[in-house]
């Protein structure tokens, strides 16, 4: 069960999430689970009939309902339903209770970190031990690098950001607004780009002065890398969320309010427009552009550009429907083809000459 920080009462909660309550008022939350797996004193969810015929053998005291889903069975005398127009959602709300976790924020540099005399540090952030801020860097306020952080000359990090254990900001970076960077992410590593030598033997590599851009309310998962790029700066737009093991090449233009999932790689210099999602596992080739709230299936390889707002699905990827009829004959063609040489086989034997 996961515990909220402080036990509510089904009122309380129905107050909260705006709920429609159906069960005693005075039932003592003290967290929430699954519905296999919650006990008494905790809180579930139904989103769907699958779930809601699970309600009658399930442990749990309460739950969140979405109001297009009938319970049956339900005793109103002993449990109570939460009706609410999108029980995922009223989720979120009452995750909010939970007993919080992370480190807690006190303003202040650790004894053990290492600043530079010309960096700024706002009043009210939080620099923990082992941390590393270079020269003419700027960490604003409430800003939290929480532990073994690296942040390069230069290079900003906004107000109310997070920079969990392990995150490393490279020189002449920008991170916005109230983002969260996860453990052990890179910003602003040298993009991955080489030249043949004249003779042909070795490789040069090309610079790559450019910058990173976060935007506000960005959050990156862990183990991520995102370069910086060769002209210009590689961008990632507001409110835009990326996964653990991502791979952002040199140059990319991430637009807002995407969405992409983990061990996707993305080449050099694409542009990603708004509100596009992208499955895990999404191999995107350089140069190219996924128009806006284009979606793009796990697994699959980009080898061009995806229109706005279209589907694409597979290796090499292509529009949904026409990929997944092409998979549905693949799978058919051992058959079709013992099928042809039955007829072959039939054929010559009835054949005169």
């Amino acid at each position: 069960m996961t515990p909220l920080a402080t036990a509510r009462t089904t009122a309380e909660i129905a107050e909260h999430v705006g709920a429609d309550l159906d069960g005693p008022s005075e039932l003592l939350i003290h967290g929430f689970d699954f519905i296999e797996q919650a006990a008494p004193g905790s809180m579930t969810f139904i989103r769907s009939a699958r779930f809601a015929d699970l309600w009658k053998g399930s442990r749990a005291s309460a739950a969140l309902v979405s109001k297009s889903v009938n319970i049956a069975d339900h005793d109103p005398t002993r449990r109570a339903l939460l009706y609410v127009d999108d029980a995922d959602l009223a989720l979120i709300k009452v995750m909010h209770l939970v007993e919080p976790t992370g480190t807690t924020h006190r303003p202040g540099v650790d004894l053990s970190a290492s600043v530079h005399p010309d960096a700024e540090i706002a009043p009210t952030a939080r620099i923990g031990p082992n941390c590393t801020v270079e020269s003419g860097a700027r960490i604003g306020e409430r800003a939290n690098l929480v532990a073994n952080v690296f942040v390069g000359s230069g290079s900003s990090i906004g107000q109310d950001t997070t920079l969990m254990p392990g995150v490393v900001v490279m020189h002449a970076c920008s991170i916005a607004d109230r983002c969260t960077i996860h453990a052990t992410t890179v910003i602003g590593a040298d993009g991955f780009g080489y030249a043949p030598s004249p003779d042909g033997n070795s490789l040069v590599k090309i610079p790559h002065p450019g910058g990173v851009q976060i935007h506000d309310d960005v959050e990156i998962g862990a183990c991520t890398a995102i370069d910086r790029a060769k002209l210009g700066d590689t961008i990632i737009g507001q409110g835009t969320k990326i996964d653990n093991h991502v791979q952002v090449g040199h140059g990319c233009r991430i637009g807002r309010g995407c969405v992409i999932c983990g061990s996707t790689g993305i080449s050099g210099s694409v542009t990603i427009g708004d509100g596009v999602q992208i499955g895990g596992g999404v191999g995107i080739a350089d140069n190219l552009t996924v128009g806006d709230r284009a979606r793009i299936g796990a697994n699959s390889g980009v080898l061009n550009d995806v229109p706005a707002g279209e589907t694409w699905v597979g290796i090499p990827a292509g529009r949904a429907r026409d990929n997944l009829l092409n998979y549905a004959a693949f799978r058919r063609l051992a058959d079709i083809a013992r099928d042809v040489k039955k007829l072959k086989s039939a054929s010559e034997s009835t054949d005169p000459s």
